[in-house]
C-alpha cells in the first residue's frame, strides 16, 4: 500500500460517519420499508461508495482495482434503491425486485473484474475456471434445496440462478485471491468482505422468499452484514 494523501482524513471520516449512518439504518430497517427509511439507506449507501473514492484517492496506484471497485459500489446503491422501491410500492413489486438483481448482477461483474485484475489471476486462468464451475454448482444446489430451506423462488429462479453465480463468483475469487497471494492482509479483508455480502443475500433470501423470515430481526442482520461486507470491499482498495 502506498503512502496515505491528504485524502486518508477525509476516508477515515466518511468511513466513521458511513458506520453511524449504517448502524441508525439498519435499526431503523427493522421497522419496515419507508421513504425514510430509503433516504437513510441512500445515504448509507453514498458512503460506502464514497469511502472506496476517497480509498482510491488515498492509493492512487491501484487505479484500475479502485475504478472497478468504485464502478461495483454505484450499482449497489441503484441496486440498494431499487429494493427498497420495491417495499414501497407493492404494485411495481416485481419489476423493482427485478432491477434489483440486475443491478446487484452487473455489480458483482465489476467485483470479480477488479479482483482477477489485481490478483493477475488471469494468468492463472484454471482457478478462475474452477471457482465459475463451484459457483455453478452452488447455484443449482441453492435451488434444489428449496424445498429443505422453504424458500420459494417461484417466477423468480431464473434471475435467483443467474444472481447466485455472479454473487457466489466475488466470494470464490476473493477467497481464491487470498489463497494464492499467500493470504496478504489486503486480499483477506476484501475475502470477509465478500463473504459477509453473501450471508447478507443469504438472509435476504429468505426474507423475500420464505415464510416467517421477515422479522425486525433478519431485517436487521441482513443490512448489518451487506454494509459490513460492502464498507470491507470499499476499504480494500486502500490496503492494496
Amino acid at each position: 500500500m502506498s503512502q496515505l494523501t491528504n485524502a486518508g482524513i477525509p476516508y477515515f471520516v466518511v468511513l466513521a460517519l458511513g458506520a453511524i449512518f449504517s448502524l441508525i439504518f439498519c435499526i431503523n430497517r427493522a421497522k419496515g420499508f419507508s421513504i425514510r427509511n430509503l433516504m437513510l439507506k441512500t445515504v448509507s449507501s453514498c458512503c460506502y461508495l464514497l469511502t472506496a473514492v476517497f480509498a482510491l484517492l488515498s492509493n492512487p496506484e491501484v487505479y484500475t482495482y479502485g475504478s472497478l471497485i468504485i464502478f461495483g459500489g454505484t450499482l449497489g446503491l441503484c441496486g440498494d434503491i431499487m429494493l427498497d422501491l420495491k417495499g414501497i410500492y407493492k404494485r411495481d413489486e416485481s419489476k423493482y425486485l427485478y432491477g434489483g438483481f440486475i443491478f446487484f448482477l452487473i455489480g458483482h461483474v465489476f467485483y470479480a473484474a477488479a479482483i482477477i485484475y489485481q490478483s493477475e489471476m488471469y494468468k492463472k486462468w484454471w482457478i478462475i475456471l474452477i471457482c465459475l464451475a463451484a459457483c455453478i454448482l452452488f447455484s443449482l444446489g441453492n435451488l434444489a434445496s428449496a424445498k429443505i430451506t422453504k424458500v420459494h423462488f417461484g417466477a423468480y429462479r431464473t434471475i435467483v440462478f443467474l444472481y447466485t453465480i455472479f454473487l457466489a463468483m466475488t466470494m470464490a475469487l476473493g477467497i481464491a485471491a487470498a489463497i494464492i497471494t499467500g493470504f496478504k492482509k489486503r486480499y483477506i479483508v476484501l475475502a470477509i468482505g465478500a463473504i459477509l455480502f453473501a450471508l447478507s443475500d443469504v438472509i435476504l433470501s429468505g426474507t423475500f422468499f420464505g415464510r416467517g423470515k421477515d422479522r425486525p430481526i433478519h431485517y436487521f442482520t441482513n443490512h448489518l452484514t451487506y454494509y459490513a461486507g460492502q464498507y470491507l470491499i470499499a476499504a480494500s482498495i486502500i490496503f492494496m
